[in-house]
């Protein structure tokens, strides 16, 4: 079993890959790829949120492919289509 990473306020990571061992707490990240951990808190502007839960925090002008929105702010992004969706249409986005 993977040792369980945790990403904290304050802390900036750009054009990384994050797995199913990641939780992040606050940290902001620019064009990165979200693989299946929980995301928070902190905020997510562009890159891929591939899987996992979006339990809080920002999502801003990403690729939402797959995943659990549980809650968050949904400022702006994509689903799975490539199809944009404004502040207002957070996922699911079914169809």
């Amino acid at each position: 079993m993977k040792k369980q990473r945790v990403l904290q306020p304050g802390e900036f990571f750009h054009k990384q890959r994050f797995g199913p061992e990641t939780v992040n707490r606050g940290a902001v990240l620019l064009e990165c790829e979200w693989c299946g951990g929980i995301f928070e808190s902190g905020v997510m502007l562009g890159g891929l949120f591939r899987s996992g839960e979006f339990q809080g925090g920002t999502f801003w002008g990403g690729l939402f492919v797959d995943g659990l929105w549980k809650a968050g702010r949904w400022e702006c992004g994509f689903d799975s289509q490539g199809r944009y969706r404004p502040r207002t249409d957070h996922p699911p986005h079914d169809g």
